[in-house]
């Protein structure tokens, strides 16, 4: 058999065979194709039922888009006309703001005027005040200070005069021994002259003291004794602590003239013996007398009794060493003018220091016045400082009621404007939260 032939053959029989495949499988296909129509014939028969709902449903859809365009065509103009009504309220807004900082700042102004005039006028009372309550506290401080310069001043002085008059002490004493022996050699025994002369030499020491007449020391006062008899003191020297010294000053110096003027020993010493004796009895007769019992005398330490001349004094001390201390023991002192004048000199200075004592305290006084009046001040001073805070808190508080805070008073006024209130000249602008406010009432509108 031809090879080719065969070849052909087998050829042809694999095409037959192939297009039987195809067939067969072609044949499959159109099953499983008719079973996917069936099926999606199946499929699509549900959504065809719910084609008419669908339908109805997009009826309903497109009317609510025709009543959403018509809507949002007057949402449009509406938003148009809130633009509108927007921008003139932003216009206002910014007029407000104009007006609103102008007012703020003539408040400020105003009220800064206000309250400067005020603090002035306050500061100015204040002032007056603080000056009268510091008047009485300068003068009593000048005072203060006039009295210690006085006091400084007379202790200066006062030293400087009695070293001065120490040194004068001696002239001063020689010459009143000179006048005493001239005056005992006219005299020759006139024993009242004698008296006189002594209150004299008395009244001389007396002036020289330093001490005042009629304030540390009287003379010739005429007193009464417990019997009523009148007693005579020559001179009363008050002491402080309210005590006194009596002077006398009538002691005899008949003896001490023959003393003087004898020419022999036995001249000499029978008067020497008359002096002692006369010294001794005048003595006696002061203790008698007890002046320290005399009305209106106050506690009386001493009697001084005066022997105007200095050589009658100093025989008798030399002469009789016991006169001195007999007639102490009876609180009686033999006084010459030279000792009579250191004591009174003592006794001046007793009074100048309790002048000074007496100062002091009322310095002291004063100055627990001062203390007094600058504890006052300083309660003053606290006490404007406390008013002017409480002045400033009260400026602020009044400001902020009148210009912010929910229910000030530009807030209110602008209310009662709307509501129809008539006013000849325009209110200020609120506050922003106040015009905010505004804004959302008039967008609700």
């Amino acid at each position: 058999m031809n090879p080719n032939l065969m070849l052909g053959l087998a050829a042809l029989g694999g095409a037959v065979f192939a297009a039987l495949l195809v067939l067969l499988m072609e044949r499959r296909r159109s099953a499983g194709r008719e079973a996917e129509l069936v099926a999606e014939k199946q499929a699509l028969s549900e959504p065809l039922a719910q084609v008419p709902l669908l339908r109805e449903q997009l009826d309903t859809s497109q009317r609510r888009l025709q009543d959403s365009e018509s809507r949002l065509q007057q949402l449009a103009s509406d938003k148009a006309r809130l633009e509108e009504r927007l921008a003139g309220q932003e216009e206002k807004l910014t007029f407000a703001e104009k007006s609103r900082e102008q007012l703020k700042q003539e408040f400020e102004n105003l009220s800064a005027r206000i309250f400067e005039q005020r603090g002035k006028q306050l500061q100015e009372q204040q002032q007056q005040g603080l000056d009268g309550m510091l008047k009485p506290f300068r003068e009593q401080l000048a005072d203060f200070r006039r009295r210690v310069d006085q006091i400084h001043s007379d202790e200066t002085r006062a030293q400087a005069s009695l070293i001065e008059q120490l040194g004068q002490l001696r002239s001063l004493n020689q010459q009143m021994h000179e006048d005493a022996r001239n005056l005992t050699d006219a005299l020759k025994g006139q024993v009242k002259t004698q008296g006189n002369w002594g209150e004299m030499i008395l009244e001389r020491v007396l002036e020289s003291s330093g001490l005042t007449r009629g304030r540390e020391y009287e003379t010739q006062v005429t007193l009464k004794d417990e019997s009523g008899q009148r007693r005579l003191p020559d001179a009363i020297v008050h002491l402080p602590e309210n005590k006194d010294v009596v002077i006398d000053a009538k002691v005899s110096l008949v003896a001490y003239e023959r003393l003087s003027s004898a020419s022999t020993s036995e001249e000499r010493e029978q008067a020497l013996r008359d002096h002692l004796m006369s010294l001794r009895s005048h003595i006696k007769g002061l203790d008698i007398k007890d002046y320290s019992g005399l009305e209106g005398i106050r506690s009386l330490d001493f009697v001084l009794l005066f022997i105007p001349i200095e050589g009658a004094f100093m025989v008798a001390m030399e002469q009789d060493s016991s006169l001195y201390t007999d007639a102490f023991a009876r609180n009686i002192v033999l006084v010459s003018p030279t000792t009579l004048l250191v004591t009174l000199r003592t006794i001046q200075n007793i009074w100048r220091y309790e002048y000074q004592n007496r100062n002091a305290l009322d310095i002291a006084a004063r100055a627990g016045k001062i203390c007094d009046q600058v504890s006052l001040v300083t309660e003053s001073l606290e006490d404007v400082g406390d008013k002017l805070a409480k002045a400033t808190s009260s400026w602020e508080q009044t400001q902020k009621r009148l210009t912010s805070g929910n229910g000030n008073l530009l807030r209110q006024a602008h209310q009662l404007k709307d509501l129809g209130a008539k006013a000849r000249r325009s209110l200020p602008a609120p506050a922003d939260d106040d015009d905010s406010e505004d804004l959302q009432d008039d967008s609700a509108d």
